[in-house]
């Protein structure tokens, strides 16, 4: 049920279900995987390969992209400029501390958008040995420099979901009210928060300030999407992702996750084409060194791949038996598996795939061959090692 090329649960669209999502509205992506995602262990991109990343990430529909920390570095702040220059067809965010210097810098790069953090809970404030009235004045001190500079500025709460909600929502009003922040972030920095706290939060916040309300999760409990997903449901009006859920720790929210949850259970809107997700999946993972997991929703090497000889019949019989989406609605094609759970269905097909016909009495032998060569190797019989056993049986 549902739009064209998904199938969902019937669930999904009863009026007790529909009444709890209508908050949520077409909202703006903004990712962070030259930021946030670089914050990977072992990650480190130069600046020619960030705006490779940044050009996929225009192509693929991102509204937002945080292009980098220009003050950390030379090359980032090459980047950053490079990127200003280059990309035309997303707005191009910077990032900074709350310092009038990082300001400056991000200012100097030429782009007109930025995201500046500073901590705001009794964790982070204790580490630092800083007073609420210094965290303040950091506040006023930047975002009234950025204001200065004409940059639409985003104030971003490090630790929000670990910060007392007085002194919370003070920092926020202090941003926003005092020196004319234009919007706020939501920041669950550790993942530590529920998605239900996170809708709370989300609509504290919105009482707290009338200026849009971005959501940047962590993964760390592995519900960076859910938290994300319901902020959203409460009216926040941008989502924070990394391509591949790249990010300190445990990672962030996933763009194509996002994208697919929205586009296809929510029947909410984006910019984004969910055929170059994909693609720009790959290019991040060359590029940043780090494995996608061939099971990873929608960009995963093997998730419209069956190798169960029931699936498999019930997949050539009728597609939606077994898929909640079409792969084409991603860009991606299904695929038969050959292994020790393969079926006689599977043995029909991949015999069309090279082309070679067995008669009926053959096919169990062959079917035989296959589990036995997959227990043998402890994976999948290859095309070209089925094609040379299906010649050898045939002849």
């Amino acid at each position: 049920m549902g739009r064209e090329g998904f199938w969902l649960s019937n669930y999904n669209e009863m009026p007790e279900v529909k009444e709890q999502l209508k908050g949520m509205k077409k909202i703006k992506v903004y990712d962070t995987t030259l930021r946030d995602g670089e914050q990977s262990i072992g990650v480190s991109i130069n600046a020619e390969d960030k705006l490779r990343i940044a050009k996929a990430l225009a192509e693929a529909g991102v509204d937002r992209i945080e292009a980098g920390f220009a003050a950390s570095s030379e090359e980032d702040r090459t980047a950053v400029a490079s990127i200003v220059k280059e990309v035309n067809d997303a707005e191009i965010w910077g990032f900074g501390r709350c310092v009038v210097n990082d300001v400056k810098i991000i200012a100097e790069t030429g782009v007109k958008h930025t995201v500046l953090e500073t901590y705001t809970s009794p964790y982070k404030m204790k580490a630092w040995n800083a007073s609420e009235d210094v965290v303040l004045k950091r506040i006023r001190d930047a975002v009234s420099a950025a204001k200065q500079e004409n940059l639409y500025t985003a104030f971003f709460a490090v630790d929000a979901t670990r910060s007392e909600p007085e002194f919370l929502k003070k920092a926020y009003q202090t941003a926003v009210k005092e020196c004319g922040a234009d919007e706020i972030v939501l920041v669950d920095t550790l993942g530590v928060a529920t998605p239900e706290a996170m809708a709370y939060l989300t609509k504290l916040a919105k009482s707290w300030v009338d200026v849009p309300v971005a959501v940047h999760c962590h993964n760390d409990f592995g519900l960076a999407l859910a938290c994300t997903l319901a902020c959203l449901k409460e009216g926040a009006d941008c989502a924070h992702v990394t391509v591949n859920g790249l990010g300190e720790k445990s990672g962030n929210a996933d763009i194509a996750e996002l994208a697919i949850a929205l586009h296809g259970l929510y029947g909410i809107e984006t910019n984004l084409k969910l055929d170059k997700l994909y693609d720009l999946s790959k290019l991040v993972e060359e590029i940043s060194g780090v494995p996608v997991s061939p099971m990873r929703p929608v960009v995963g090497d093997m998730v419209f791949t069956r190798e169960s000889g029931l699936v498999v019949a019930q997949m050539l019989a009728y597609p939606p038996s077994v898929e909640g989406y079409a792969p084409e609605v991603v860009g991606r094609k299904r695929d038969v598996s050959l292994g020790k759970k393969s079926g006689k269905k599977s043995i029909e097909y991949a015999l069309g795939q090279v082309g070679v016909e067995l008669p009926e009495d053959k096919i169990d032998t062959l079917l035989n061959e296959v589990k036995v060569l997959s227990t043998q190797k402890k994976g999948s019989v290859s095309l070209e090692e089925f094609k040379a056993m299906a010649l050898r049986i045939k002849a």
